[in-house]
């Protein structure tokens, strides 16, 4: 309901300032309810004004904002309650663009906006597939699926509108190619034709080189802010005792209301996919078809010597370092990655009690550290119910160096004392939020 209130009263107040905007796609069920986000766009003039607004009226209706510079990029408003986290995610645009480039004219969106009937502007339905189709494949090179019939439909009913569109930025001439090929159908010769149309809109920007200027500037300002002072992305890894609740947890997290803040998500199991699994390895050397190299090297129960407790960690140790470019860039971009197992369970795992502490000190220091190491805490009693292949004894081992790894890294640990998981989920969405927030300051 609170949503609702905020996205009703956020309306009124656009249309009472006189704000020029409209809603972008997905604008069928608000202000009711909404996806992962709304996307606006908002006249670049119109941007300060804008920004105030969202400030003020997240503060008349007890929201907490984490706000993007003045006039474009992500809006969030949080509310909390005792057991309830609403987010917000407003992505507003000022310009639509591939890289800086625009490829719809802003006169031509403010030319365009229709009134809807649950009281906001939208885009007239020729612009609005014109950004559908361009969005994707300037990006991607592909057009969405699900948006190839009302591109078609609407290509075809309209022709000239969505002519005009397509035209102003790649010329009429390949605007008309972009339009035959749509009302045809014909997705797989525009999605070659990719990189020829990319060429076409970089060319034509320098029909007006002091307004490209402009848009480079602030796309490449937006983009240093992203990747090198205030990545918005949380890399964030789960440790405990077996049975503690690592996958369970991790699973429930991804799907719950914080994935409102960000753009992708990823779910790891023990490390990354870069290098093969160690099974597959030895299996090829014992020529041993029936080993299972589907199950984690962690579940193995029998302690390894000391030559093979060194040989796993340097080799994932190396497999976790290639994740370095990986969390930089998906944190730029605003992504959740997330590891039930990290490299702090061969600390952990008995089989490498006799892999020297000095080694995988090392090791630790030169692979990605996580934002947020989060260790869940309960009873031994309570775990080995849970997992009673586990002895209390060595459930409470685990629970020691879990506690270990938490004093080393004090600034970046939270311990959740584990009871139910709606409990548990609730902590941890606050525990990002805040993280997300002091990031920002």
């Amino acid at each position: 309901m609170s949503a609702y209130e905020f996205l009703s009263k956020f309306f009124a107040r656009l249309n009472k300032e006189k704000i020029t905007y409209c809603i972008l796609r997905n604008y069928e069920d608000l202000p009711e309810k909404f996806g992962n986000d709304v996307d606006i766009w908002v006249k670049d003039e119109h941007g300060e004004k804008f920004y105030e607004l969202v400030r003020d009226l997240a503060s008349t209706l007890d929201y907490t904002p984490r706000l993007t510079i003045i006039g474009e990029g992500d809006y969030f408003l949080i509310k909390e309650s005792d057991n309830f986290t609403s987010i917000i995610h407003i992505d507003c645009w000022t310009y639509i663009h591939w890289k800086g480039i625009p490829y719809i004219k802003q006169s031509t969106i403010e030319n365009n906006l229709q009134w809807y009937e649950k009281g906001f502007y939208i885009l007239s339905p020729e612009i609005a597939i014109s950004i559908m189709l361009l969005k994707e494949l300037l990006q991607y090179g592909k057009v969405k699926e699900k948006y190839k019939d009302i591109i078609k439909k609407i290509a075809e009913k309209n022709s000239s509108v969505v002519l005009m569109a397509f035209g102003e930025c790649f010329g009429r001439k390949y605007g008309k190619i972009i339009l035959e090929l749509a009302k045809n159908g014909n997705w797989e010769t525009l999605e070659k034709k990719t990189n020829k149309l990319r060429t076409i809109l970089l060319i034509r920007s320098f029909l007006q080189p002091l307004s490209q200027f402009k848009w480079w500037l602030r796309y490449f300002c937006a983009q240093f802010r992203r990747f090198f002072v205030n990545s918005r992305g949380i890399f964030l890894v789960f440790i405990g005792p077996d049975g503690s609740g690592k996958s369970t947890t991790a699973n429930n997290l991804i799907e719950s209301e914080i994935k409102r803040f960000f753009q992708k998500k990823y779910y790891f199991h023990g490390h990354f996919p870069y290098l093969p699994e160690m099974k597959k390895i030895v299996s090829v050397f014992k020529k041993n078809k029936s080993l299972n190299t589907s199950s984690p090297e962690f579940n193995l129960s029998k302690s390894f010597g000391t030559l093979r407790s060194m040989i796993y960690p340097i080799y994932y140790g190396f497999n976790y370092f290639l994740g370095h470019f990986f969390i930089w860039k998906e944190k730029a971009r605003a992504g959740l990655i997330i590891f039930d197992r990290y490299f702090y369970d061969y600390y952990i795992q008995s089989q490498f009690i006799n892999c020297p502490r000095w080694l995988l000190r090392i090791i630790e220091k030169i692979i990605p550290k996580p934002d947020m190491i989060i260790f869940l805490k309960n009873k031994p009693e309570i775990i080995h119910s849970r997992k009673t292949e586990l002895p209390i004894e060595e459930i409470q081992r685990q629970s020691y160096i879990c506690e270990q790894i938490v004093k080393r890294n004090k600034d970046r640990s939270i311990v959740i004392e584990t009871s139910t998981i709606e409990e548990v989920l609730l902590y941890i969405q606050k525990s990002i939020i805040n993280k997300i927030i002091n990031k920002q300051r």
